[in-house]
């Protein structure tokens, strides 16, 4: 016999003993007795049999009770989690109508989400940029503010309202969302800061927007995104150098447009307004001065531009002329000093002498409608009618880009005149003088030069 079935044996043994014993121990009777029923007589181990039946099944009800509960309670999770899985289901073919461009069928299941659980914040979110995308501004606008209201530390939400403000003309209320972004993340929302950023250069609000960027710039990582920013950085103080020019503080934009050279000694912008503090506080040799290392620096023609405008003002022509006049001797940027010559002689009825100047670079450039609209009207001043017609429909050939002579090297934006930065992209100091060569330029016999240069 094995020794688990000895002890089994004796352990049954030892308990039919037990129970026999105490059965044989309490038989005495015992009166038990209830209110309104007669006693009853039971022997004593009755009575203790009855007593632990009743403890057995009083915990045998409460253990049944538990069950049931956690059945019930099991069945509600595993349908809530059913339910929710197809809520889910719903919200991903929400993002990919996104995707795929169809907003109207992505709205109609953001709908059906939200109809079951009313605070679904990504559906809300993605329903507000939804309807962003179809131009339901308004909207939009009440679905993200209902999911930042229920998550108000809800980074995309507050990126997709922002977007909407912007949109929608709400700068105040933009400007309100992108900062609590940044107070959320002020060490990685370099996003939002950017975006307001924008916003305050558009609002002409240049120290806020220059005291952001000075952040920007130390958050970024990458020499090329910090190069970037940098270029930014210029043109935002060179704003700010603006505005305190034309608050009469002469000397604090002086000091500012220097700054900026100090960090990017071609930065063309900074030259053509330097040169124009200087002459308002009576440097008048110091903004010549300006104006000229401008174009040496940076091969620019606008600070020449600035040069000749200031010879204008001063009612110095003579001298106006002389500035294209000595930098076609100095240089080797003929093509653009001349049409620039051409078109100030031009501006100064001097027909013959402009005509003469297009002439020489007329083979040398393509793409120029201006070029032929100056010479047309010219020659028809000149009752020269059928060369005015023959540049006219060399002008009509080149429609499209229409005295458009200044283009933006970062996006290729084409304009009719310079400016500080591109309206498209907003990179400063980017517009240049456009004048493409020729294919095949034919040489141009050039009469000797018959002025002196001042």
């Amino acid at each position: 016999m094995r020794a688990r079935t000895a002890v089994t044996i004796i352990v049954v043994i030892a308990t039919v003993w037990f129970i026999v014993s105490t059965i044989r121990l309490n038989e005495s009777l015992v009166a038990i007795r209830f209110p309104l029923f007669q006693p009853v007589t039971l022997e004593l181990w009755m009575v203790m049999l009855a007593a632990f039946g009743l403890g057995a099944g009083v915990i045998l009800s409460f253990d049944v009770a538990g069950s049931a509960r956690r059945f019930a309670r099991e069945r509600r999770v595993r349908r809530a989690s059913e339910a929710h899985a197809r809520v889910e289901e719903l919200y991903l073919e929400g993002v990919e109508s996104m995707a795929g461009g169809n907003f109207d069928k992505a709205l109609a299941r953001f709908s059906s989400v939200l109809s079951h659980e009313p605070e679904h914040v990504d559906a809300l979110i993605k329903q507000g940029e939804s309807l962003r995308a179809t131009g339901r501004l308004r909207e939009a606008a009440d679905a993200l503010e209902r999911a930042s209201r229920l998550a108000p530390e809800h980074p995309l939400a507050l990126y997709s309202l922002s977007d909407v403000y912007l949109e929608a003309g709400a700068d105040e209320r933009a400007k309100l969302s992108l900062e609590r972004i940044v107070e959320l993340a002020p060490d990685t929302a370099l996003s939002a800061r950017a975006k307001l950023r924008d916003l305050f250069v558009r609002q002409l609000r240049w120290e806020e927007a220059d005291s952001l960027q000075v952040r920007l710039v130390d958050m970024l990582t990458r020499d090329d995104e910090r190069a970037v920013e940098r270029q930014r950085a210029h043109g935002i103080r060179l704003g700010l150098g603006m505005s305190r020019l034309s608050k009469g503080a002469h000397a604090e934009a002086i000091s500012m447009f220097r700054s900026i050279l100090e960090e990017d000694a071609r930065f063309v912008a900074a030259y053509v307004h330097l040169g124009a503090a200087q002459a308002l506080e009576g440097d008048a040799d110091g903004a010549v001065q300006t104006w000229k290392k401008g174009f040496d620096e940076t091969g620019s023609v606008e600070p020449l531009v600035a040069l000749q405008n200031f010879y204008l003002r001063n009612e110095q022509p003579e001298d106006a002329i002389g500035v294209w006049k000595n930098a076609l001797v100095l240089s080797d940027h003929e093509v653009p000093l001349r049409y620039c010559l051409a078109k100030l002689h031009y501006r100064l009825f001097m027909l013959d002498e402009a005509l003469r100047e297009f002439h020489l670079i007329e083979d040398r450039v393509s793409g120029l409608p201006a070029l032929h609209l100056f010479m047309a009207r010219i020659l028809e001043s000149k009752n020269e009618h059928s060369k005015a017609l023959a540049k006219t429909k060399l002008l009509v050939a080149e429609v499209e880009g229409l005295v458009m002579d200044y283009v933006c090297e970062s996006c290729k934006w084409r304009a009719s005149e310079w400016a500080e930065r591109c309206s498209r992209c907003g990179q400063w100091g980017s517009v240049t003088l456009h004048l493409p060569a020729a294919n095949n330029p034919e040489p141009t016999i050039q009469p000797s030069p018959t002025w002196s240069t001042p």
